[in-house]
């Protein structure tokens, strides 16, 4: 461990949940990234979130609404650096369904990426989820995002296959 990266930034690290209506703007930015680097175009996140993105605080509330640790921002120095939406599978009923948790959105900073912070954010997840009785997590990704299906890939998710003609690839892991 010693001063290896991440763990060189312990002491300045830390999980902080979201406040939607305070981290609005960087929520929307955050979101609208994620789109264009999943699709090359923000459209489908305007189409879902209003053309601002002005829905997207308010879906992430819905998130944490329900457990505030599952929308959360990764702080080094009080900064974001990371972000991470989680929820809790439900039946058709609505019930919980608590065996599968869904990671809605994991986001790095495009200047911090490679230095450890996606694994930690992850880390986060898996603990989360497991906390909250969940045994497996799910996730989509983009067929075309090479770096984040590589990088789900070493983080120990299984590749479970795509639906035809979807462009989403299936990721799941075992918690």
């Amino acid at each position: 461990m010693g001063n290896s990266a991440p763990y060189q930034f312990a002491n300045t690290l830390r999980f902080r949940p979201v406040r939607p209506l305070a981290d609005a703007n960087r929520l929307i930015r955050y979101g609208r990234d994620l789109y264009v680097e999943s699709l090359g175009t923000d459209a489908e996140f305007c189409r879902d979130y209003g053309v601002y993105g002005q829905r997207f605080p308010m879906w992430i509330a819905a998130c944490a609404a329900r457990d505030p640790a599952l929308a959360v921002f990764l702080l080094k120095e009080g900064a974001p650096v990371g972000f991470a939406a989680m929820g809790v599978a439900r039946d058709r009923q609505g019930l919980k369904a608590p065996t599968t948790g869904l990671v809605h959105h994991f986001y790095v900073d495009p200047s911090c990426r490679g230095q450890g912070y996606g694994g930690l954010l992850d880390d986060y997840a898996r603990a989360k989820l497991k906390s909250a009785g969940c045994s497996f997590a799910r996730l989509n990704v983009t067929k075309s995002n090479a770096r984040a299906i590589r990088f789900y890939l070493a983080q120990g998710w299984r590749d479970i296959g795509a639906p035809s003609g979807s462009i989403l690839r299936h990721m799941e892991l075992a918690l």
